[in-house]
């Protein structure tokens, strides 16, 4: 998976969770209208107060499986960009080491030259020398820019994930707010 994939699932993520506010709206509208059908119809009082705190306990329930299943679904997927991080981590790494070996076959190679072109000119070793050294140093240079660079990657997705973390409780918070104030 990489940066796009990676973009797009956090993208759908926020539908998602968009999705889910929305229909937690529309739940707690049905129950409200629920509520109210129960309140308006003609009944014993004491049955209608009933049929309510039954109602009322259905709703809780419902509200807070809602939010527990939201949460997890949110949590997993934190925990999957967690792992995706670690994986595209690993990659890269795999890939400096890739390019680190082909950079020292070539240093090998280069060395040969060097050594058969200095039998040949040895005026023109210096050259080839100087060169071999500036290749070493772009190659540090490069690896050092990958380092960095997965360093800040993984900081920004440990940062996303917090954020969802923090966003999965507040969706919680308030509905549990939302279902606690409706059963009153």
């Amino acid at each position: 998976m990489g940066l796009f994939d990676y973009l797009e699932e956090k993208r759908n993520e926020a539908v998602r969770r968009r999705r889910l506010r929305e229909a937690s709206k529309i739940f707690t509208g049905v129950a409200l209208g629920a509520l109210g059908g129960i309140l308006f119809a003609p009944q014993e009082g004491k049955k209608t107060r009933e049929e309510i705190a039954d109602k009322s306990k259905y709703a809780a329930n419902q509200a807070i499986n809602a939010a527990n299943d939201a949460k997890d679904t949110i949590q997993f997927k934190a925990y999957q960009a967690g792992e995706q991080a670690k994986k595209t981590y690993e990659d890269l790494r795999e890939r400096a080491a890739v390019r680190k070996l082909e950079f020292d076959e070539d240093v090998e190679v280069a060395k040969a030259k060097a050594k058969a072109i200095g039998e040949v000119v040895k005026a023109g070793a210096e050259d080839i020398k100087e060169d071999v050294e500036n290749t070493t140093d772009e190659v540090k240079s490069t690896a050092t820019n990958v380092k960095d660079d997965l360093k800040k990657g993984a900081k920004d997705i440990k940062d996303e994930a917090k954020k969802s973390s923090e966003n999965v409780k507040e969706t919680v918070e308030e509905t549990k707010k939302d279902v606690e104030k409706h059963t009153k």
